[in-house]
């Protein structure tokens, strides 16, 4: 859970050494959300659950990132309804899945696209969903490297809650794949 995707940090940095001297301000943004996003990664390790909101403030910081390499080539919106800001949630459950739709979805398609990540109450049930309009899971490129990234989040929720938790990753309506996790509401496991 606490892994650290090193081409993105080293993009970044790479990013961050030309924009202080040509933008001095959103390098400095651009440095905050770097920290940020480093400072829960490597407390992710710590830390059995944290609230949704968290998880999605650490999306932010990631995709805020992502799009200063790739511009207006990605576009995302969240979806986190304030009664579900401080539902519980195993840190940094999202990230592979979003990190799957950059590397995946969107950086193989010339255009690039969208990411939309939500979150929505079904009765006692939670539902994540990672949407991306990437380039789909019929593209070679989307299903290579993708294998770890999943597994790890089936394992995780696998040993966290058994049976009562679901992950599928199906083709989206609109081309790119579509990753949906359910998990009980309820704090015991």
């Amino acid at each position: 859970e606490s892994q650290l995707e090193p081409h993105m940090l080293f993009n970044t940095l790479a990013n961050l050494r030309v924009l202080i001297a040509l933008d001095p301000l959103k390098a400095q943004a651009m440095l905050d959300r770097l920290i940020a996003f480093l400072r829960a990664t490597l407390s992710a390790s710590r830390v059995g659950t944290h609230p949704l909101g968290a998880e999605f403030d650490r999306l932010a910081d990631y995709l805020a990132l992502m799009q200063v390499r790739m511009g207006p080539r990605l576009q995302y919106a969240f979806e986190l309804p304030d009664d579900l800001r401080r539902t519980p949630l195993p840190p940094l459950l999202l990230q592979p899945l979003v990190e799957n739709c950059i590397t995946h979805g969107l950086e193989p398609k010339i255009g690039g696209g969208r990411i939309d990540v939500l979150a929505v109450r079904e009765g006692a049930t939670l539902v994540l969903t990672v949407r991306d309009s990437g380039v789909g899971l019929s593209h070679e490129a989307a299903t290579q490297g993708t294998r770890f990234g999943m597994q790890q989040v089936r394992d995780r929720l696998a040993a966290l809650y058994g049976a009562r938790a679901t992950f599928t990753l199906e083709a989206a309506a609109d081309g790119g794949a579509e990753a949906r996790i359910t998990l009980p509401l309820s704090t015991d496991r």
